[in-house]
């Protein structure tokens, strides 16, 4: 039995899930409290989520591309990795490239996006076990949900999308996938490999995003994804999704128009390079610099220049 400790809504934890499944190993999953993370202090490795403990071998290791490698490597039937030495680095290097600029990007405007439209789902998200759930309700939700929105502002820095031109990085990432899987049914040869499980969990987040779900040379992407899930299984809409696509059925508005996005360019951030481990975005935060995030916070929610469009579906959905 392999134990899986998750944030039930991570697209880190839906790789490791898809290959678990895939490979038909029986698993568990143990959510823990995000915050505290103490479920998994027991283990030697780095207090990472998603994290693994293999009773069988005794293995405990997170981060998600990782813990795909080791699981075609402890069990190769159904393999997610190719057998030739050079595909496989090749497909090791497009998940770590993934994981260090589709996931990371793609959850900075996943949760933006929730800050801006539906901050009370961030409670519902991060606070369903703490006090029995009290601040999953709605009257106390709608004070927690500040706090968890400043926090996260802080920790990733939400505020600073538009320095970091987040937008214009992941139109440059996502474009040539576009591109290519309309001509390929995978990423690398011709079956399923781990780099279409990193690719198509890692999008998720994004599908909440009207500026990249409403993108008209990025619906194939979005089809293809579809495709994916529906074919292995996976679940249809997460709850975050579930919970703004209520908000903006109740408001008939989405926040999508970015009025200050610039013409995508390659920076040195985005260009292709080897890589030895993916990349993280976090920082720190204590109770001064989560004072400090107040400013922040605000401007996320009212001032970030992602205006109000009139709502509606995104067009893969149709397809």
């Amino acid at each position: 039995m392999i134990e899986l400790y998750q944030l039930r809504w991570s697209h880190y934890v839906e790789k490791v899930r898809w290959a678990l499944d895939f490979k038909g190993l029986p698993w568990r999953a143990i959510d823990i409290v995000a915050y505290k993370k103490q479920e998994m202090s027991r283990f030697p490795c780095a207090q990472t989520v998603p994290l693994i403990y293999d009773a069988s071998t005794g293995v405990a290791l997170s981060d998600s591309s990782p813990i795909l490698r080791y699981l075609d490597e402890a069990y190769p039937e159904q393999p997610l990795l190719p057998a030739d030495p050079v595909a496989r680095e090749e497909a090791w290097q497009w998940m770590l490239r993934l994981d260090s600029t589709l996931g990371l990007h793609a959850r900075r405007l996943g949760y933006t996006q929730l800050i801006m439209e539906c901050p009370d789902a961030l409670p519902r998200l991060f606070m369903t076990q703490p006090f029995g759930g009290l601040f999953a309700r709605p009257v106390w939700r709608s004070l927690a949900a500040p706090v968890l929105g400043m926090m996260l502002t802080k920790r990733f820095r939400f505020d600073r999308n538009r320095q970091d031109r987040i937008y214009e990085r992941l139109e440059n990432l996502l474009l040539p996938l576009a591109q290519m899987l309309e001509r390929n049914a995978y990423v690398m040869g011709e079956k399923l490999s781990a780099v279409d499980i990193t690719l198509a969990s890692l999008l998720r987040p994004l599908r909440i995003v009207p500026h990249f779900s409403h993108h008209p040379r990025l619906q194939g992407l979005f089809v293809w994804q579809q495709r994916l899930f529906r074919s292995h299984g996976r679940d249809a809409a997460y709850p975050y999704e579930t919970m703004i696509e209520a908000q903006r059925q109740r408001s008939g508005a989405m926040r999508g128009r970015v009025s200050w996005m610039e013409t995508p360019s390659t920076t040195a951030a985005d260009a292709e390079c080897s890589r030895a481990v993916a990349a993280n975005d976090q920082h720190s935060v204590n109770g001064l610099s989560l004072f400090k995030a107040w400013p922040g916070y605000l401007k996320l929610r009212w001032f970030s220049g992602v205006g109000k469009q009139v709502y509606s579906p995104a067009p893969y959905l149709e397809a």
